[in-house]
């Protein structure tokens, strides 16, 4: 299985299996699908080694997201302590360990600064697809650099706003996203508007009775994508980031 080019962050052995539902994580990871069958799939599976501390990662690809994505690669400690007004969150160790609560311990974290982004797989995930840890909004929100180019500003593909339940990519000329934006058919072109609108109206045609009542009150603004829902054009790249964390607050 040596021939198969490990995607993830980890070192381990890799196996073929075929699987329905292959994404999830326990004693292995999916590495890649190679193969949709539809009723099934082809994918290779990573086995980590594991240790006593977590997973064996792989040293070049952590050097590389701590360097590419604004990130970095280490060890995420908190504390719940017990203070006057309750028990409360810390990153640091109290100076009376009697007050130590739970101590929280996760190695090879993704993290800005003290803030926890995720696992080591968020970071590969940021550096396989550009992305670069967005100083104002870390959490949700990252800037995406063009093919090829990294630390340079001046080529900004856009900013991509998420959560774990998707996300988008904003870019000048697109929408400020608003979560309470109510469409109007004057603010888009009618070729957009027309797009919009028969993709609501076949959804409705196909809906059981159970499901129109809540396909009509949403209306066609299920059907706009993110990035265009809303009243204010993006002029610049300060807007897009709001529009970005907009988005993730939206999808949190």
């Amino acid at each position: 299985m040596s021939l198969i080019k490990n995607t993830t962050p980890y070192i381990g052995k890799i196996r073929l299996a075929f699987e329905k539902f292959p994404h999830y994580s326990g004693v292995s990871i999916l590495n890649k699908v190679h193969l949709n069958l539809g009723f099934t799939k082809l994918v290779s599976r990573l086995y980590p080694n594991r240790y006593f501390d977590g997973l064996e990662i792989n040293k070049e690809k952590a050097a590389k997201i701590s360097y590419y994505t604004g990130g970095t690669i280490k060890t995420y400690e908190w504390w719940e302590v017990r203070g006057t007004g309750g028990v409360f969150k810390s990153n640091t160790a109290p100076k009376n360990k009697k007050d130590i609560v739970y101590h929280g311990k996760l190695e090879n974290s993704f993290m800005y600064g003290d803030i926890y982004l995720g696992s080591i797989k968020e970071g590969w995930w940021y550096y396989q697809n550009r992305l670069v840890v967005c100083e104002k909004y870390p959490k949700g929100v990252a800037i995406k650099l063009k093919k090829g180019s990294y630390h340079s500003f001046l080529d900004v593909e856009g900013i991509y706003g998420f959560s774990h339940r998707g996300g988008d990519l904003f870019k000048i000329g697109d929408r400020l996203f608003d979560a309470e934006y109510h469409p109007h058919v004057k603010d888009y072109t009618p070729e957009q508007w027309k797009v919009w609108h028969d993709k609501y109206r076949r959804a409705l045609a196909k809906a059981a009775p159970a499901e129109r009542r809540q396909i009509a009150n949403d209306g066609v603004r299920t059907y706009i994508p993110f990035k265009q829902r809303g009243k204010k054009i993006i002029e610049n790249w300060d807007e897009a980031i709001e529009a970005a964390k907009n988005l993730s607050n939206y999808l949190s």
